[in-house]
């Protein structure tokens, strides 16, 4: 079976391009500014350029939620966790080719795969939270405390992260 990869705006920016099945969404094209990337990209051939479905873009959404990546996420970037989610319910071997690593956490805990193009794949699952200043008290992303002051002492809430060890 052919591999299907998802391609980030930094494949088109470092050249980083396999051979196999391309695809990208539409969004991608606004991240890529640069005229020798942005050739890369409207230049290569086979490339499938595919806006996801609703439902895998509302998936993708709940578990960037769950880990409190919702706001490190652009719109680029969930597209394509959408698309390889798409791809693989349809039964393809789809990976993403990413650096991003709010990316990598999503797609861990979708179950897409992801290779990164020059850092190191993460380590770690990373779940974002809120931290009180006063009294150190710590909340949910997306629940109790989401707002900007700690409803336990009003002291400021500051985000601050959990890492959990990948396959634990």
């Amino acid at each position: 079976m052919t591999r299907t990869y998802v391609l980030d705006a930094s494949a088109f920016i470092y050249g980083a391009l396999p051979a196999g099945d391309l695809a990208t969404v539409p969004a991608v094209y606004d991240e890529v500014k640069d005229e020798k990337s942005r050739l890369r990209l409207e230049l290569l051939e086979g490339l499938r350029v595919v806006q996801p479905n609703s439902a895998a873009a509302g998936r993708v959404a709940a578990a960037a939620r769950e880990s409190g990546d919702d706001r490190r996420l652009s719109r680029a970037d969930a597209d394509l966790l959408a698309l390889a989610l798409q791809e693989r319910e349809a039964g393809k071997d789809a990976v993403v080719l990413t650096d991003d690593y709010a990316v990598q956490n999503v797609a861990g805990r979708l179950g897409v795969p992801v290779e990164p193009l020059r850092q190191r794949k993460s380590r770690y699952s990373i779940v974002w939270e809120k931290q009180c200043t006063g009294c150190k008290r710590r909340y949910a992303a997306s629940g109790e405390g989401r707002g900007d002051e700690c409803p336990v002492c009003g002291a400021p809430l500051r985000p601050a992260k959990r890492s959990i060890a990948r396959g634990k």
